[in-house]
């Protein structure tokens, strides 16, 4: 999701529109996989609706929401800090500008049953772990910042709301040996929460090993992991997809029980930002012949969209992206078409029900970072940080 050039949070002068739904309705939270979508910032040049409730509703397609992102952190900072949104700003101190109406939306999103999760990382991020001591302080402030807890040692920016988890979109290689302490002193503290269910999630790209966070996903326990098969020609869509080679490659380390989600582009441009990436897109009548193909994996966990904005601009039997995405588990094929074209895919197999829970050959080569994650270090000088 690599960016070339800045989005700034000021030059955003569009007024963001709902995109008009006329699809039948798609309720279900428990389908044969989840729908999972990045929403913040994509750096593509698209707008995404900045009211994230909007992507809650029940006719949305969408069960998980990845906010990004957090960008900054390391090196002597020890509190994670971003821009999420177009609007929401948390400085080097954790403090919050504009954030209100994000967490007021996030609690809306749960109570939808839309699982909400905090993203760190992105393409042009200010972030390196320096130490274990460095690593374990800044997992423990993401809990006190992000999770359910009455600790008041450092700033909440979304007041008393929580996140379901934490999610690692790693792009640079830098300290990488220190995240499995990061990742284990957050998790540390799900146990102090016993009523609700956390969760540590991961973007890798689909090379084999991960350059940036293969040591990660081996060494620290990872529930769901969405990876990028695409921008990697020798791993990616729409002909290329070592789904199996990640499902092998995780049996080893402790992420072996990691759910893996298809990660795609969620338009013809959202993989590179340009019609240069269109080669990984998959039209949603080929994405139902893929998700036919891995959903009977017991790995198997959904899709994960890149991104939102992406999404809202690509509509097909006026559904976007992600409501085709979420027709596709729950039904077998996208949305209805008009008779004289048919989208229908065969089932060749039964789906493996993938609920909230609790051999391919390995591509190498040289990698290429993921268009859109992007951070946005600006943005927190725009902001008066």
């Amino acid at each position: 999701m690599r960016v070339s050039s800045m989005l700034m949070i000021s030059s955003v002068t569009a007024t963001v529109m709902a995109v008009s739904k006329s699809s039948p309705t798609l309720h279900s939270r428990s389908s044969a996989g989840k729908v999972a979508m990045y929403w913040g910032q994509n750096g593509g040049g698209t707008v995404e609706n900045n009211d994230l409730a909007h992507y809650c509703t029940s006719d949305s397609g969408v069960d998980i929401i990845i906010l990004s992102f957090l960008y900054e952190y390391g090196n002597g900072n020890l509190i994670p800090s971003g821009t999420i949104g177009q609007s929401c700003s948390i400085s080097t101190h954790g403090e919050p500008l504009n954030c209100e109406p994000l967490a007021s939306a996030i609690e809306t999103c749960q109570s939808r049953g839309v699982k909400v999760i905090l993203s760190l990382g992105g393409a042009n991020g200010a972030y390196s772990l320096q130490s274990r001591t460095e690593a374990e302080t800044i997992g423990q402030n993401l809990w006190n910042a992000y999770g359910n807890t009455a600790s008041g040692t450092i700033p909440r920016p979304f007041g008393k709301v929580f996140v379901d988890g934490w999610d690692f979109d790693i792009e640079s290689n830098n300290g990488n040996q220190y995240y499995p302490y990061l990742i284990s002193a957050l998790r540390s503290n799900f146990a102090s929460d016993p009523g609700h269910m956390y969760y540590i999630t991961g973007a890798p790209q689909c090379v084999i090993p991960e350059p940036n966070m293969a040591s990660m996903i081996q060494n620290a326990k990872f529930d769901w992991l969405w990876v990028q098969f695409y921008n990697n020609p020798g791993c990616a869509a729409p002909d290329s997809i070592n789904y199996d080679a990640w499902v092998d490659w995780i049996q080893d380390g402790q992420s072996s029980n990691a759910k893996i989600f298809l990660g795609v582009p969620a338009s013809p441009t959202a993989a590179s930002g340009t019609t240069s990436g269109a080669q990984y897109y998959l039209k949603p009548r080929a994405l139902a012949e893929k998700v036919d193909k891995y959903r009977v994996n017991p790995h198997w966990g959904g899709i994960m969209l890149w991104a939102a904005g992406f999404s809202d601009d690509n509509t097909e039997a006026d559904c976007t992206y992600a409501q085709n995405g979420k027709s596709i588990l729950d039904t077998g094929s996208p949305c209805l078409q008009s008779n004289s074209e048919s989208n229908s895919v065969p089932h060749t197999s039964t789906p493996t029900t993938v609920p909230f829970p609790s051999s391919t050959s390995v591509a190498t080569g040289t990698v290429v970072s993921q268009w859109g994650q992007v951070s946005f270090p600006s943005a927190v000088v725009h902001y008066g940080y």
